[in-house]
């Protein structure tokens, strides 16, 4: 039976135990672990109690702040971030599908085939100094699409992609301390992602356009965890906990975006604004302990919503060639998410025979963001269309990440 007793990791806790000297501490889960080892546990987790003065389990800060399992907070942000990349990679389609290289004829069907390399690196920054509400992280991903669109009529076009996305980060290494030494890192990721994308464009009069996309992603995540035990009096040995899990994981999304375009000669210009909606789902796991350090814990099922507004400009220049015209454009994108509640995941320790939750609690993040993107694609005379883009996410005082997206389209 679980405890009825949550105890909870909260931003005021974690100020308080920042604002003190010294090294980091987390009086929270310091109350969650003397109640832990005040009632029986079982195996290493036994162990570990009786190693603290008097077996109450009294840590050490450093490792207070350590064994805190904040690691789980945040696992759904990786995969509603990628989700709504996608809803900004087809809102980049369908602008260049719709409105890029209008002026190269080309004797071909409605169909077109086309495929796409994603890559980039992204970097989250703590909460804290010590990183004990939500740790820093930084990784990179890479991504391969194939897809196909079907232009119905001059200002229709409907399209599909089908990917798979590879995802890896590391959290930072916790900070030295009395006789406190840091693993290589305090953990990580890696998540394999399957998913679809579904998008349409509409003309609007002369000018205007709405577009429409959407998709669905499943992920399978391979999950890491090294915490670090050291009783208060720091004499004994410390013990480095090596904790690993399985967990899967479902995000659905949603987008809306609509604007209109204006130009003479070979500039265009266009305006645009929408939102995007998403949700992300992960399962509950249970760690593995392979070094029987008694460290594992369970995390419960977590869900995370977004709804992520934007508005943006954009502006473009056709130069004609013999062959065909290419296409630079520059972009700007103002994002603001309109639903950023506080993370926080539910967990307790596997050899805990009463199972006492404790509930990790986050912090409040940045609303806002900055999207800065240039692209360079071309339209040639055989129907081909290569293209390459450039995004960057900054602004933001938690997340920044860099994607570059090289991709080509051929006309049946």
């Amino acid at each position: 039976m679980r405890a009825a007793r949550w105890l909870m990791s909260s931003a005021s806790a974690g100020a308080l135990l920042a604002a003190g000297a010294g090294h980091a501490a987390n009086p929270a889960f310091q109350t969650y672990f003397f109640s832990v080892c005040g009632a029986p546990t079982t195996g290493a987790l036994a162990t570990r109690c009786s190693q603290t003065p008097g077996g109450l389990g009294n840590l050490s800060g450093d490792s207070e702040s350590s064994m805190n399992p904040s690691q789980g907070l945040g696992r759904n942000q990786m995969t509603l971030a990628a989700a709504q990349a996608h809803g900004h990679d087809a809102r980049e389609r369908n602008d260049a599908l719709t409105r890029g290289g209008e002026s190269v004829e080309v004797e071909a069907g409605p169909f077109s085939l086309m495929a796409h390399a994603n890559g980039g690196s992204f970097e989250r920054t703590a909460s804290t100094a010590t990183g004990d509400l939500e740790r820093a992280y930084d990784g990179d991903e890479r991504s391969l699409e194939f897809g196909f669109d079907y232009r119905a009529s001059a200002a229709t076009v409907l399209g599909l992609i089908a990917g798979a996305r590879r995802a890896d980060y590391d959290y930072v290494a916790e900070n030295p301390g009395v006789n406190f030494a840091p693993q290589a890192n305090a953990g990580g990721a890696d998540i394999d992602t399957y998913y679809l994308t579904g998008f349409a464009s509409f003309g609007l009069g002369s000018n205007g356009f709405i577009e429409l996309s959407g998709g669905f992603d499943t992920s399978s995540q391979e999950l890491r965890r090294n915490p670090i035990f050291q009783e208060s009096t720091r004499t004994q040995a410390q013990v480095d906990g090596v904790l690993r899990a399985d967990a899967d994981g479902d995000t659905t999304w949603a987008s809306l975006n609509g604007g209109f375009d204006f130009g003479g000669g070979g500039w265009s210009a266009g305006l645009y604004a929408g939102a995007t909606w998403t949700k992300s789902d992960l399962d509950a796991y249970t760690e593995r302990d392979p070094n029987a350090t008694g460290l594992a814990m369970h995390f419960d099922s977590t869900s995370r919503d977004s709804l992520l507004g934007h508005a943006g400009a954009r502006v473009a220049y056709t130069f004609n060639t013999a062959h065909g015209v290419v296409v630079p454009q520059l972009r700007v994108e103002y994002q603001h998410e309109f639903e950023n509640d506080i993370d926080s995941v539910a967990t307790n320790f596997v050899l805990d025979p009463d199972a006492t939750l404790f509930s990790v609690a986050g912090a409040e993040h940045d609303d806002s963001a900055l999207e800065a993107g240039f692209g360079i694609s071309a339209v040639f005379n055989n129907g081909w269309q290569p293209f390459l883009n450039v995004d960057v996410l900054t602004g933001n005082d938690d997340f920044e990440r860099t994607r570059i997206t090289l991709g080509v389209r051929v006309e049946l």
